[in-house]
């Protein structure tokens, strides 16, 4: 007989054990009388990520297992095995490298990806696989199925030590007397397969519970926010402290960073600044605004320097607000496709009281959120565009909107006067609900607006009589069940359109070919046309609803003594410079819509309890630096007869304005 082509360990650093070369020598000098009897089979193993479980222990148990399970004559004459997740993605699975860091005492062919591989080449060197337990394929059901019919189709049978081995369960054993897949072992393997799935399932519920108590007691998990300090805590449970695990952390207040994170919220809240114009300033004076330390880890330097994403991650983070939340983001897990992601406010996980020193408001901090949509496609800081061309500055640049489609106008200039336009165009609008009625071109002229602007700021803001004012216009309005009604109504229809929209999706990705061109061409057509539809209907009920909150906005009582936190002066903005006055009208978040068919603009700002003694601040200072608005002028003139008048209204927690007016540019103001 010839020797075995197998050489013999050198020393004990041989990565092959002497044991191991035995067997090996044993499985490939198998004498000829018994040759005939040889079944060869393909041992796979895998155990979980180093910190759940010792590679170097696990393996060899597993074969040690799957070999005392193998009937007489079966022979393993290859080894594969994998330190990865059960739940890693298809496609990844067998690539990574995690077992090369550990002296695992076992011989590897390769991972899953190499037995799948080999299972289909005509000349490989098995025809069964073994394993300990079917849950060693992997933690997914559909991902087991799916390697065990891959396998299947190969002519390779998938046997588990723990079920019992059965030679009449390989295809190329089998005599014909009894089919190899019965019924019975099936059934078995399946259950066995979801409940693995379960275990992973119940593990990861019964984890999620743990952070979200320890969310509600105030525990911060990882790195502190920009702003706060860690505090340690040590637990009282020994268990833990024996594991190392002996501190959690709350937060307190940085006394250095504290003060810049109300800082950016003011500048974000009240000057309606952008990302970049907040770290230009922050820039400025690095020790009193000290930039964030990033994250210690791979591919990760500090800059030195504030950036767009700092002052985003600090605008967006709400732990800020003092309550501790958890769950705002999803982790990217490569080997499972899983691509980090920003959940929705929805999935968010709040304490339910404040667990730490707050540094904005929750009212500052929904403030803050909104402006991101408010200046979209809108310089924040005031003069010229930096384009070559610009010629000259629009005073009411975004502030200024179209009450039809509530777009943003864009300034023109013509025979010295300037004018506000708004052109839809039927390409990109003409499916929208309010095209219909919206005329071609709409202008207005720019000193129709800063009039009544004036009149608004110099009587309704900073006027001895605002609060009368103010007071006369407010009504009590009752509940009205039908308005909730409506309201669920409509956000019932807009969940069923969304389902219809996702169907549609489903029904265009499962579309088969019927063999005929047109009929596929008219079906793909159909479905694009009902999605467009869908669509359409939506943003339709949307509006619909959207207005119904306003309207109960509106309706919301107002706290009429907010006005007394601003100073009263007798003022005309018109004689500041232009960047000053967009820095009141970005302080009092000023709103102006125009309506063309009514010939009606309405102007609103917000005022809140928590802005309020920020926006005196600001007006007084401006003013201090300017006396001379303080002299009366056009805009603090009072009201004549026959022309545009403001008279007041409300909305939940802000002071709001709103009356028609009579002859004229009709004026509504809040």
């Amino acid at each position: 007989m010839a020797s075995p082509d197998v050489a013999a360990p050198a020393d004990n650093s041989d990565e092959v054990s002497l044991l191991d070369w035995l067997r090996v020598v044993a499985d490939q000098n198998v004498p000829e009388v018994f040759q005939s009897a040889a079944v060869p089979v393909a041992w796979l193993g895998r155990t979980s990520t180093d910190d759940a479980q010792d590679p170097t222990l696990s393996l060899p148990r597993q074969l040690e297992s799957s070999r005392r399970a193998l009937p007489d004559g079966f022979v393993i004459v290859a080894k594969f095995y994998d330190v990865e997740s059960g739940r890693t993605a298809m496609e990844n699975r067998g690539m990574g490298t995690a077992h090369e860091q550990f002296d695992i005492p076992i011989p590897r062919d390769g991972g899953i990806a190499d037995l799948l591989a080999e299972a289909k080449r005509p000349d490989r060197r098995f025809v069964a696989v073994v394993c300990e337990s079917i849950e060693r394929i992997a933690r997914v059901t559909y991902l087991s199925t799916k390697i065990e019919y891959e396998l299947e189709q190969a002519g390779v049978a998938l046997l588990a030590a723990d079920e019992g081995i059965d030679r009449s369960a390989i295809p190329s054993l089998n005599d014909g007397a009894a089919p190899f897949r019965k019924a019975t072992p099936t059934l078995t393997r399946r259950i066995k397969q979801a409940i693995s799935e379960w275990y992973v399932l119940n593990m990861l519920e019964l984890s999620w519970g743990g952070f979200k108590e320890h969310t509600i007691q105030g525990f911060n998990i990882g790195k502190p926010p920009y702003g706060y300090l860690a505090k340690q805590v040590r637990l009282e449970v020994k268990g833990k402290t024996r594991e190392g695990k002996r501190v959690k952390h709350r937060l307190v207040a940085d006394p250095l960073r504290g003060p810049v994170v109300t800082q950016i919220f003011l500048w974000r809240a009240l000057d309606r600044l952008s990302y970049q114009a907040i770290a230009d300033r922050l820039n400025l004076d690095p020790e009193r605004y000290p930039p964030p330390e990033p994250i210690p880890g791979e591919g990760r330097r500090r800059i030195g320097a504030w950036t767009v994403n700092n002052v985003r991650e600090v605008l967006d983070n709400p732990k800020h607000t003092g309550y501790m939340v958890w769950n705002r983001r999803k982790n990217p897990r490569k080997e499972r496709n899983v691509k980090g992601r920003v959940n929705p406010p929805t999935a968010w996980v709040w304490s339910p009281k404040p667990t730490h020193e707050p540094l904005v408001t929750r009212e500052m901090f929904a403030a803050a959120s909104t402006i991101g949509r408010f200046r979209k496609g809108s310089r924040s800081e005031p003069g010229a565009n930096r384009h070559p061309a610009t010629a000259r500055t629009y005073l009411l640049r975004s502030y200024l909107r179209c009450d039809l489609c509530s777009r943003r106008t864009y300034g023109s200039t013509k025979r010295s006067y300037t004018y506000y336009r708004c052109t839809p165009n039927a390409k990109n609008h003409a499916h929208l609900p309010w095209f219909a009625g919206h005329p071609s071109h709409v202008l207005v002229r720019e000193d129709q607006l800063t009039e009544p602007l004036g009149q608004f700021f110099a009587q309704r803001v900073f006027g001895s009589s605002r609060k009368i004012l103010l007071a006369a216009s407010v009504t009590a309005t009752a509940a009205d069940p039908a308005v909730d009604i409506r309201k669920a109504t409509l956000t019932a229809e807009i969940a069923e359109l969304q389902q219809s929209q996702e169907n549609l999706i489903k029904e265009l990705a499962s579309l088969k070919p019927s063999g005929d061109p047109d009929v596929d061409d008219a079906w793909r057509a159909g479905i694009q046309t009902r999605f467009a539809a869908t669509i359409a209907e939506q943003r339709t009920k949307k509006q619909l609803l959207a207005g119904i909150v306003r309207e109960e906005q509106m309706a919301a009582p107002v706290d009429i003594d907010l006005l007394d936190l601003l100073p009263e002066e007798q003022v005309d903005l018109a004689r500041l410079p232009e960047d000053q006055q967009r820095r009141i009208y970005d302080a009092f978040h000023l709103d102006i819509r125009y309506n063309a068919i009514t010939k009606e603009v309405a102007i609103r700002v917000t005022i809140t309890g928590d802005t309020a003694p920020t926006l005196a601040a600001t007006v007084e200072a401006i003013i201090d630096q300017h006396p001379e608005t303080r002299k009366p002028g056009t805009g603090a003139a009072a009201p004549v007869p026959g022309k545009s008048v403001c008279d007041a209204l409300r909305a939940p927690g802000r002071i709001r304005t709103c009356a028609p007016a009579s002859g004229g540019l009709g004026v509504a103001v809040a």
